[in-house]
C-alpha cells in the first residue's frame, strides 16, 4: 500500500543477490500474483524483506553475512544486480551499507548481507505457503 500511496518517497537502489535467490524471488512473485489475483512486483518483496530482516548495525550485518555464507559453504559468487524501488526507511539503511562495510574493513560483503536478508524472507514465505486471494 505504501508503494501506491507514497510512491514519491520510494527511491531506487541497486541490490546484488545470489543468482539462485533472484530466480526463486521471480517465481514467488509470479506465483503470488496469480494466486492473489493482484499485480505484484519484486520491488515490493525486496522492500518487505529489507524492512523485516535488514540489520541496522554493522556487527549485526556482518553476523547475517557470515550466517548466509556458512549456509552456502562460502560459495555465493559475485551475485546478480538489480535495482528496486524501496521505501525511505529501507533506502536510509541500504544506500550507505556497502560504503559503511568498506570503511569498517569488510568490502564486497553487501551482496552477502542482502542475500542473507532475502534468503530469510523467502524461507519464511515458503513456510507460510502460497499467498491467497486478497480483497
Amino acid at each position: 500500500m505504501d508503494l501506491k500511496m507514497g510512491r514519491q518517497s520510494w527511491q531506487t537502489h541497486a541490490f546484488r543477490f545470489a543468482p539462485d535467490l533472484v530466480a526463486i524471488l521471480s517465481r514467488r512473485v509470479a506465483q503470488d500474483s496469480t494466486s492473489a489475483g493482484k499485480a505484484l512486483t519484486a520491488a515490493q518483496y525486496v522492500d518487505a524483506a529489507m524492512t523485516l530482516y535488514l540489520p541496522r548495525t554493522i556487527p549485526s550485518q556482518l553476523e547475517l553475512a557470515e550466517e548466509f555464507l556458512l549456509s552456502r559453504d562460502s560459495d555465493v559468487g559475485t551475485g546478480k544486480q538489480a535495482s528496486h524501488r524501496v521505501s525511505a526507511e529501507v533506502y536510509a539503511i541500504a544506500s550507505p551499507l556497502a560504503n559503511e562495510l568498506r570503511i569498517a574493513g569488510h568490502p564486497r560483503l553487501a551482496v552477502h548481507v542482502y542475500s542473507g536478508v532475502l534468503d530469510r524472507f523467502l524461507r519464511d514465505l515458503e513456510e507460510e505457503g502460497p499467498l491467497g486471494p486478497t480483497a
